[in-house]
């Protein structure tokens, strides 16, 4: 099988839908040997920052000198993103042989009855995030990690990512999404996501949302297990937040701080980097030798591509993966600080099922003018059908092809503005390959 095989029959997975659930892939990972079991682990789960979260951790991990396997989603640009070791994306080669290997275990696991026409079934039959969990596991294994970083793809009780016993598990915070399958409320939300503390794990949370926190409390009370709540438990203060990067102080209560710098951008980066630096010492009492130097290391060195990353020039373009009103939040809490607030060019594509209203309540004022586009999903929105966009948006076009908009963007923005590219990661993924080999900074 070659990679091109690999990856067409991963895509095809897709026809069988979302199944939160963890039956299939607790089939599937008994008959590969567990893999799973083989390696200690943190998993990080939450709404939006646990992406950021997990690189804050894998980085710090390697610092320390450990071989450390990351599994993300989604990708950017190839399906090979997903799942890293020591930073480096899993080879091609190792994608094709792992997914012939586990293209036979399905088959013989999982048969699809002889229907005419075919008919799917969504229960019986492993998706594609569950297959890609699986072989992200099995790379691990064969890879020799030290240490699993795993983000959680969607909720958490129910998500492929909970089979995993993690040492630590983190919650980075919580806010709408996905409620046809997580729920209405915050708090039917964060019941979700607590569905991965379990008994003797290690709890380290930064939600804010009281109704939220109250589930998580209640939720490692139940498991006997102590939570560590970042927000109470730290005091932190930035001291520059740039361009550049940022560099902030933080210790615990009463205690003095430290200094440490990150690159990432906006100050929603250093909620996270806290978080990766509390479940990095709790993951010390547990055995794991890393040193103070360490965590400063690994948190400078962090990279995370999609998340307010910025292609130098006139204008400057300004890629971001805010995709529901909590990301266009933090995003417009970053173009203020910098003061970008009505010198922005906003290109904006969302999926069907995201809250675009809300998002671009929150990003219009700030544009003088938003070009609607096009994601490369299925899934996407109408750039046509986003009839209310007129009463946050000053002045409105339209672009369905996401290069086309991006170069219209860059057209008519003055030099010294910004050119922001926002609403979903699809959009992002779309404007970096239209960037070309641009040389982007983080």
């Amino acid at each position: 099988m070659t990679y091109s095989q690999a990856i067409a029959y991963l895509y095809g997975l897709q026809r069988y839908g979302v199944k939160l659930g963890l039956e299939n892939i607790q089939r599937l990972l008994e008959a590969v040997g567990n893999p799973h079991r083989q390696f200690p682990s943190i998993l990080v789960g939450g709404t939006n920052g646990k992406g950021s979260t997990a690189a804050f951790l894998a980085s710090i991990l390697k610092a320390a000198g450990y071989r450390v396997g990351l599994y993300t989603s989604p990708h950017l640009l190839e399906f090979t993103e997903r799942i890293q070791v020591d930073g480096l994306a899993i080879a091609e080669t190792d994608v094709a042989a792992l997914t012939d290997e586990l293209r036979h275990v399905i088959a013989d696991l999982f048969p699809i009855p002889n229907l005419q026409p075919p008919t799917p079934n969504p229960v019986a039959h492993p998706t594609f995030f569950e297959v890609a969990t699986v072989l992200a596991f099995m790379h691990f294994v064969r890879s020799q990690v030290d240490y699993a970083v795993v983000e959680v793809g969607m909720g958490g009780r129910f998500d492929a990512t909970n089979v995993i016993d993690a040492q630590v598990a983190v919650i980075t915070n919580i806010a709408l999404e996905h409620e046809e399958y997580l729920g209405q409320t915050l708090g039917a939300i964060a019941a979700e996501k607590a569905g991965i503390i379990k008994e003797g794990t290690r709890v380290v949370t930064a939600v804010d949302a009281p109704e939220a926190l109250a589930v998580i409390t209640d939720a490692c009370q139940k498991c006997g297990v102590t939570l560590f709540d970042v927000r109470s438990a730290y005091d932190w203060r930035v001291h520059q937040s740039d361009l550049s990067g940022q560099q902030f102080s933080v210790g615990e209560k009463g205690r003095p701080t430290e200094t440490l710098d990150i690159s990432l951008l906006g100050r929603h980066q250093v909620i996270n980097a806290v978080a990766a630096l509390a479940a990095i010492r709790l993951l010390r009492t547990v055995g794991a030798t890393i040193s103070e130097n360490s965590i400063r290391k690994g948190l400078r060195r962090t990279q995370w591509s999609g998340r307010l990353q910025l292609f130098p020039g006139r204008p400057l373009v300004i890629l971001d993966g805010a995709h529901n009103p909590a990301g266009a939040i933090a995003l417009r809490a970053f173009l203020e600080e910098q003061r970008f607030a009505g010198r922005v060019t906003l290109v904006f594509g969302v999926l069907q099922d995201k809250n675009w209203i809300a998002m671009l309540r929150e990003l219009g004022p700030l544009a003088k003018r938003v070009v609607l586009t096009r994601p490369e999903s299925e899934r996407a929105a109408d750039p046509h059908r986003l009839p209310e966009a007129e009463r946050f948006c000053p002045k409105i076009e339209i672009l369905e092809d996401v290069a086309e908009a991006i170069a219209l963007a860059k057209a008519v923005t003055d030099p010294e503005d910004a050119v922001v590219v926002t609403g979903s990661l699809f959009v992002v993924s779309a404007a970096l390959r239209a960037l070309g080999k641009q040389e982007a900074r983080l």
